[in-house]
């Protein structure tokens, strides 16, 4: 463990956040799934260079590449690609974020049974305290709905997340994060692209707005942020890992009140202490298991 170990759900948290605004600033100019496929293209011949410059392990197995490719399209294609999905046909951003904010608990229930990891009172009081802290943050802006395809969408993108952090978690062993991620955006590639050639079937307008922020969501969140995941699904615990998304409705309401200038509520600071509390205690390195004492 190097001494920049603890600053990478930090820098996870403060990259994947500014997710909103990538959406925000590419919404406008086309649909959402096929800019995603762009996204997850582009993305994935990037990293494809850097892993044959740089010489990275590639996968020694198909298995171990279906998995990779199975987790790519939870995690990325299914989730983002219904979390944009439910956006662009009428949910409010508070709304998808207080849906999508259920994950850990979620996380924590597949966890349990599929992972068999240990949990403690300590921790499931700081997955409450997240959940209502993220409750607080958006519940008073909350109430845009959408259409009812919208608010399946984004049922889908809860499972999607929870899932597929828990079967990379299970299934995948360690992996080269610049290999690895080719066969994941391959695998997000499969859900997003029937949908923009069958459904959408729209380009988008390209203006310097619309580049600047999908270079954004390529770079700082396909790469830098993806690869930071990938990081802390494989160090730590698949709760521990869900529970850092409890703090991203928080940052983008503060990050929404700095550059656009929306407004914050007493609710809204409140919340942001009860969530941060919450992960810390949901976090914080739990005490060892006593061993049995031998006959």
């Amino acid at each position: 463990m190097t001494r920049f170990t603890p600053l990478i759900p930090v820098a996870f948290v403060l990259l994947w956040h500014t997710g909103f605004l990538g959406a925000r600033g590419t919404m406008p100019h086309g649909p959402a799934l096929t800019t995603l496929s762009i996204r997850f293209f582009i993305v994935m011949l990037l990293v494809a260079g850097l892993a044959w410059l740089s010489r990275a392990a590639w996968p020694a197995t198909w298995q171990q590449r279906g998995h990779l490719m199975v987790a790519g399209a939870l995690i990325h294609g299914v989730y983002l690609g219904g979390v944009f999905w439910a956006v662009e046909h009428g949910m409010g951003a508070a709304t998808s974020a207080l849906i999508v904010g259920l994950q850990p608990l979620l996380t924590a229930l597949l966890a349990i049974w599929l992972l068999a990891e240990r949990t403690t009172v300590v921790l499931w009081l700081g997955l409450v305290f997240g959940l209502a802290g993220t409750v607080l943050v958006v519940v008073f802006d909350a109430g845009q709905v959408g259409t009812t395809g919208a608010v399946y969408a984004i049922l889908v993108a809860l499972v999607g997340i929870s899932v597929g952090s828990v079967y990379q978690k299970k299934f995948v062993r360690a992996f080269d994060w610049r290999a690895g991620a080719v066969w994941q955006f391959a695998g997000s590639l499969l859900v997003t692209v029937p949908i923009t050639v069958f459904v959408e079937r729209e380009l988008p307008t390209v203006t310097g707005q619309y580049l600047f922020w999908l270079g954004w969501l390529i770079v700082v969140l396909s790469i830098g942020a993806v690869a930071l995941l990938n990081t802390l699904i494989q160090s730590q615990s698949a709760i521990n890992v869900a529970s850092f998304f409890y703090l991203i409705p928080s940052l983008v309401a503060v990050t929404s009140w700095l550059v656009f200038g929306d407004t914050m509520r007493w609710t809204t600071w409140i919340g942001i202490g009860l969530t941060s509390f919450g992960v810390w205690l949901a976090t914080r390195p739990r005490p060892a298991r006593a061993p049995a004492n031998e006959a």
